[in-house]
């Protein structure tokens, strides 16, 4: 998704009032418009997914949004006890998405789109199967040197013509000009030479993409683009485009690499969070606590969960600056 639907009157929800009164309360409101925004790049329903199986983290949240991660923290826990956020299969959800966003009518489209291009692969594996087999070289001692030379070319460039074709259709799959019949695709192959014709068939997808619409006549609209190809200002080229997906890919694993060591070093911190707080007598953690309950403001309620870890903050925040000291 492009764009995310907000209300203009998000800032009076009694929900963001009452985050907004609390600690952190701007900067939890600004976690949340962020969070939509994530959720409209992700376009995965509501989920924070960076992919199929990487779900957004408290870290990744921490990486792309600049808020520190206890604030994160803080906001999510927040989110959750509003019903404003879910936590599924790991991952977390934006609750009511679809109806805010009307997911519904964009799901609709693609499910559409999604059953008509597996009618057209069912199809195109059908014809190919249909295909008949390439003609045995005859093996006949009678047959002369050349013939043989002669028929080894033609089965050669069959060879090459089909390759092409294939890798054409590739293009154009996921299009209604993929219904271009093998007849027509021949014709135009010959008639405009194999690199004009990828050319063509690349840019027509391309902008079909951008802007679906029925094609009656692949045929003759690949022609006429074939005759004068024009390419947007916006065309980035197969080949370009596959080396982006391949710099994309390689990213993310770099990407996925760090936040593994930035969780493993924020594990580490965790546990020495813990520890410290572990080695606070009853007395000094009651002491954390009613210093967070008493900068609370008296009309916002919040968990015990909560408390806690804001006194934990706290109380390693606190050490952190002695040690610095």
């Amino acid at each position: 998704m492009e764009w995310v639907k907000i209300m203009c009157n998000i800032l009076d929800n009694r929900k963001i009032k009452m985050i907004r009164s609390g600690p952190e309360g701007n900067t939890l409101s600004l976690l949340w418009l962020l969070m939509l925004t994530e959720a409209g790049k992700c376009n995965r329903g509501g989920y924070l997914m960076i992919a199929d199986n990487l779900p957004y983290t408290e870290e990744t949240l921490n990486i792309l949004t600049g808020i520190p991660l206890p604030t994160v923290r803080l906001g999510l826990l927040a989110f959750t006890e509003l019903g404003m956020i879910d936590r599924k299969d790991g991952a977390i959800f934006i609750k009511n998405w679809r109806k805010y966003q009307s997911e519904d009518k964009l799901q609709a489209r693609r499910e559409k789109e999604r059953l008509r291009q597996q009618r057209h692969r069912a199809t195109v594996r059908e014809k190919m199967k249909a295909l008949p087999p390439p003609d045995e070289v005859s093996r006949d001692s009678h047959v002369s040197l050349s013939r043989d030379v002669t028929q080894e070319n033609r089965q050669e460039q069959s060879r090459i013509d089909k390759t092409t074709t294939e890798q054409i259709r590739l293009l154009l799959s996921g299009t209604p000009l993929g219904k271009i019949s093998e007849q027509d695709l021949e014709g135009l192959a010959k008639r405009h030479g194999p690199e004009r014709l990828s050319q063509a068939a690349d840019v027509a997808a391309e902008i079909w993409r951008r802007n679906p619409e029925d094609r009656h006549n692949p045929g003759g609209y690949l022609h006429s683009m074939c005759v004068s190809l024009v390419k947007p200002a916006w065309y980035v080229p197969f080949e370009q485009r596959t080396r982006r997906a391949a710099e994309s890919q390689r990213r993310k694993k770099i990407t996925q690499a760090e936040q593994s060591a930035m969780r493993r070093k924020q594990e580490e911190n965790d546990a020495a969070m813990d520890s410290l707080w572990n080695s606070l007598s009853d007395q000094q953690c009651q002491e954390y606590q009613d210093k967070v309950g008493a900068n609370l403001p008296k009309n916002i309620v919040v968990s015990e969960e909560i408390i806690l870890v804001m006194a934990k903050s706290i109380a390693w925040q606190e050490a952190q600056a002695c040690n610095h000291d």
